[in-house]
């Protein structure tokens, strides 16, 4: 017999004696052919066929964190976003089933964490996006990077469930963490007029007051941080004008004249800080 032959009979029977035994070692070897068969029909695009291959692969090897994360996102090509027919509510539990199965072998992965956002977006599975996230808040929030992250990312789950005040809660807690961060002030003064202008005349008018104000304050504090900030100076025109809507509301059409004058000026100011930031980039 050959010295490295033996030397291969040797490792396996030490193996087997340390308790896995044979069986399970060829399992798993089994389990490992059948992963890879399943990323050969993922690379291809054969969606279904890789979920078959990674479903035997965990049958094999119930203890194969790859084969988890490979199968949610097989799972998550199979499933069209926002369809609500129950072939695609079970592609989407599956592919959240098995990411979460996987991020508990890596509970650090934040590219699996991302992913997972995604399938809880796209199955308008919001109270369950936040209840995860808010947990790694729990356990993870006393780090300032890792905490503003998550606050960011649980005001766009709120935001996107359409629960203004929370989104709101959230996005002001990434500005406490962050205070001299311009985008995480300009995101609290876009929240704040696309509440108020899309609300119109159904919102409380002291309530639409009080939410112009916030943001007119928060997009200025993000445009006296970043020079030439246009998005932050475009929002600023648009918020003076809801302000001459509530002074036309009132009837005060001096004030009306005021705030639409001071809106012309911040769109020509962004159109002219855009012309720059453009001429900088070419």
């Amino acid at each position: 017999m050959r010295p490295e032959r033996l030397a291969r009979g040797l490792a396996l029977l030490t193996l087997c004696l340390a308790g896995m035994g044979c069986e399970g070692i060829v399992d798993h070897l089994k389990a490992n052919f059948a992963a890879k068969q399943g990323n050969d029909l993922y690379k291809a695009q054969d969606y279904q066929k890789a979920v078959e291959w990674y479903r035997y692969s965990l049958y094999l090897n119930p203890e194969l964190p790859i084969a988890y994360h490979n199968a949610g996102l097989a799972f998550m090509a199979l499933y069209k976003p926002g369809s609500h027919h129950p072939k695609d509510l079970y592609y989407a539990q599956q592919a959240i089933d098995h990411l979460e199965r996987f991020l508990n072998y890596e509970p650090d992965n934040e590219e699996a964490k991302n992913q997972l956002l995604t399938v809880f977006l796209q199955a308008e599975r919001y109270d369950d996006a936040a209840k995860f996230f808010e947990a790694e808040m729990k356990e993870r929030g006393s780090d300032p990077e890792v905490a503003s992250r998550l606050a960011q990312i649980l005001g766009m789950i709120y935001a996107k469930k359409g629960d203004f005040d929370s989104s709101l809660e959230w996005y002001k807690k990434r500005a406490e963490i962050q205070k001299d961060n311009p985008e995480a002030l300009y995101t609290i003064g876009v929240l704040c007029w696309d509440k108020v202008y899309h609300a119109g005349i159904t919102m409380d008018l002291d309530k639409r007051k009080e939410l112009v104000e916030m943001g007119m304050d928060y997009l200025q504090r993000a445009a006296d941080i970043r020079n030439d900030y246009f998005e932050a100076t475009s929002y600023i025109n648009l918020m003076y004008r809801e302000k001459a809507k509530l002074a036309q509301l009132a009837g005060n059409m001096e004030d009306f004249a005021k705030y639409t004058q001071e809106a012309d000026k911040f769109m020509k100011l962004s159109l002219e800080q855009r012309k720059k930031a453009m001429a900088k980039k070419g």
